[in-house]
């Protein structure tokens, strides 16, 4: 005989698609996908939506990452999560992570290497002040689009995201062996 209790779990699992659920590693997926539109993109408006895509997915990685970190393990009295020290420190070298005292499945990243200072600024300023400047210097798009509005001050756009994507691919390695 099957209890209540045993009964209503079935229930609720029963409910959850697991199909649905992503892995862990698709933000970087979301990254490739959106550089590599980016990466034959002409159009202007076009390529900085992508580009703001892009941000957006990779300002992602890091916050995802510094919640898994923070819940990786639990403790098999309490139940309560039990942070991974080792992916913290891995993170901590390009990001500071704060985790919500209140809420502590909370956790804020923000800006820490050179790198990712230069992502924040760029994705804040997109997100919540104005679109992205995109600037053409040459006439080889889109590998001439340029961040910024002043002249022969732009940093060239694709050459950056590749940087950035790089960064987060290796980053992603080393933290899967603290797993």
């Amino acid at each position: 005989m099957i209890s209540s209790s045993s009964a209503k779990i079935d229930d609720w699992l029963n409910l959850i698609d697991l199909n649905a659920i992503a892995d862990p590693c698709d933000k970087i997926s979301e990254c490739e996908y959106f550089f590599g539109l980016a990466s034959q993109e002409k159009d202007k408006d076009k390529f900085r939506w992508l580009i703001s895509a892009f941000f957006g997915a990779a300002y992602s990685f890091f916050e995802i990452q510094a919640l898994r970190a923070y819940h990786d393990f639990n403790n098999p009295q309490t139940g309560e999560p039990i942070e991974n020290s080792e992916a913290l420190a891995m993170l901590n070298r390009f990001v500071c992570i704060e985790q919500s005292k209140k809420n502590p499945h909370f956790v804020k990243t923000s800006c820490k290497h050179e790198i990712t200072k230069q992502l924040y600024e760029l994705r804040k300023g997109n997100t919540h002040h104005y679109p992205l400047s995109i600037m053409t210097k040459n006439q080889e798009l889109p590998y001439d689009f340029e961040f910024g509005y002043l002249t022969n001050q732009g940093v060239p756009a694709l050459a950056f995201c590749r940087e950035i994507l790089s960064l987060i691919q290796k980053l992603e390695r080393a933290l899967q062996e603290c797993y």
